[in-house]
């Protein structure tokens, strides 16, 4: 008698039920000691990843009044407070977001668009930089008169190699006055917190988890 441990695998027969299973079901305990074939059940099973998709690594505001270009047609940097440094990005003083871990990030940006003086209309643009380079379309915001603000808001996608840096540019149109930034409102009412005149969230894609 030869034991069935040693009896080599083209020899050794299927497991019961296996010849009228069907293509794609698996074997199933009952839980009694026996077995069937069967479709697997999303219910049957365990570990289930959840999802979890985008994780904020970062955030931050500009404590500025104000911010923006001095001329028409200059560009200007927008800036969103101190430096912060993170596992996967930096954010400098200057406002560059420099991603050290290649991934799927989210960059969430805050912007209140003014203007203090002058006749006449403002026309202020906003552009993203992905490594220096525009992406996306520019955005463009009329500002008629002093008392005016004006918020904007966008989150931008972005696939990151380790390098890539993000920057957020404005700019004075010479279609309007050569006046207008980002300004910031303090509310009289407390405790509210301010309303900066810039601020960005930076998050990042980690898939699901189980």
């Amino acid at each position: 008698m030869v034991e069935h441990v040693a009896i080599l695998d083209a020899d050794r027969h299927e497991v019961k039920h296996a010849s009228s299973a069907l293509l794609d079901q698996v074997l199933h305990s009952d839980g009694s000691g026996g077995s069937i074939f069967k479709f697997l059940d999303y219910s049957s099973i365990i570990n289930i990843p959840v999802p979890v998709g985008y994780e904020q690594i970062l955030t931050n505001v500009s404590l500025a009044a104000s911010q923006g270009p001095v001329a028409l047609d200059t560009p200007y940097k927008v800036e969103f407070g101190a430096g912060i440094v993170t596992a996967d990005a930096t954010l400098n003083s200057a406002g560059r977001i420099t991603f050290h871990v290649e991934g799927d990030y989210l960059v969430s940006v805050f912007l209140r668009f003014g203007r203090t003086a002058g006749a006449g209309t403002s026309t202020l643009l906003s552009r993203i930089l992905v490594n220096g380079s525009q992406v996306l379309s520019s955005n463009a915001v009329r500002v008629p008169d002093q008392n005016s603000i004006t918020p904007f808001s966008a989150a931008i996608p972005v696939h990151a190699l380790a390098g890539t840096y993000f920057e957020l540019e404005i700019a004075r149109d010479s279609s309007g006055i050569n006046n207008g930034g980002l300004f910031r409102v303090v509310p009289a009412v407390l405790p509210w917190s301010a309303a900066a005149s810039a601020s960005v969230v930076v998050s990042k894609f980690i898939g699901a988890a189980v």
